[in-house]
């Protein structure tokens, strides 16, 4: 992919309610969404599976799609990659589907005690 096209889906990743990318610091220190992602984000108690690696997020949306009274996360560290599930979310209206931009070895950083369902890894 051309750096200008990255550049592009970068912008356009900010403009995105369902993306969370914070900062290093914000994670080690307490990340927002720790334990209140049914409350504050899903806005209900439906299990959260979480696809670590999800490169575009196709499985994620995928099912999402599939099972509406599921909730899904997909974590991956590339902003680009992430662009496509962002993208494919808006426009097909999907909202029980969340991203986090983050490397999949702080994922205890983003969850409470119980809060998620299943983890799945598909490659």
């Amino acid at each position: 992919m051309g750096r200008k096209k990255k550049l592009i889906r970068f912008a356009e990743n900010m403009t995105f309610d369902n993306l969370f990318q914070p900062r290093y610091e914000e994670i080690v220190e307490g990340f927002e969404m720790k334990g209140r992602w049914h409350r504050d984000f899903f806005n209900n108690k439906n299990d959260i599976i979480l696809e670590l690696a999800c490169g575009k997020g196709e499985y994620a949306v995928g099912l999402a799609r599939k099972y509406p009274d599921k909730n899904f996360i997909g974590v991956d560290v590339k902003g680009a990659r992430l662009w496509r599930g962002l993208k494919t979310t808006h426009e097909e209206g999907l909202k029980n589907v969340a991203f986090i931009r983050a490397r999949i070895n702080l994922i205890e950083y983003f969850f409470g005690k119980n809060e998620i369902s299943e983890i799945w890894i598909t490659f």
